[in-house]
């Protein structure tokens, strides 16, 4: 079974945190917590910089994990990653976010939320993919519901096989409703579970599923 869940995207921008955070409300009952390893787009407040996303999970979970361990690494300019890791000069490695993961890790289930998609560089040498292998997790993709996301989620699945790593489920999300069906369309072409998530009622469906699809994880 595994332990940790890793939440992704087929790109930015498609409701990571907005899901993540619904999310994790229902999975810190279960003793679940939230990592978020970098964040670019800070603000700075009193020469502090604040993460926005980060912080909705400092919130969900009602202040009792530091903003610190949830969101280690921070960066002001809203950029990718790797790029406001070397504007800045700094020597941010996966083995930096492994150690603070695996502190966490001690007393907590994880919940870990990526920056950008499965396949954006995440530190100098890796990309998120990278550190879902590292940790073993059990992973999300969430596809925003839009024109063109079924070539964008089958993409994904197939990059997923090439670098032998699991997809354990695909949430569809469909916050904004349209006139499409691509559920079905992306259903008729993948093998992996896809849930659609439709307001904040659809949740505790997904909690349950990936409740049931953890404990058959062999992780």
């Amino acid at each position: 079974m595994s332990k940790h869940i890793f939440i992704t995207g087929t790109n930015t921008d498609v409701g990571k945190t907005y899901i993540g955070v619904r999310l994790i409300k229902e999975l810190s009952k279960f003793g679940f917590i939230a990592f978020k390893p970098i964040e670019t787009g800070c603000r700075r407040k009193n020469k502090i910089l604040i993460p926005s996303d980060s912080s909705k999970y400092f919130q969900a979970l009602d202040k009792k994990v530091s903003l610190d361990d949830i969101n280690p690494y921070r960066f002001i300019e809203p950029i990718s990653p790797y790029l406001a890791i070397k504007r800045e000069g700094k020597r941010i490695y996966l083995k930096n976010y492994l150690n603070k993961f695996h502190e966490l890790a001690k007393s907590s289930s994880i919940l870990v939320e990526g920056a950008g998609g499965a396949f954006s560089p995440l530190a100098l040498d890796g990309l998120n993919i990278d550190m879902m292998r590292l940790i073993k997790s059990f992973n999300i993709l969430v596809v925003k519901d839009e024109l063109g996301c079924i070539s964008s989620t089958i993409a994904n699945v197939y990059a997923f096989q090439k670098y032998k790593t699991n997809l354990d489920l695909i949430i569809l999300n469909t916050s904004k409703k349209n006139n499409m069906d691509n559920l079905t369309e992306i259903r008729k072409y993948i093998k992996q579970p896809v849930i659609n998530y439709k307001g904040i009622s659809s949740i505790r469906d997904i909690s349950r599923k990936v409740s049931t699809l953890l404990k058959l994880s062999n992780r």
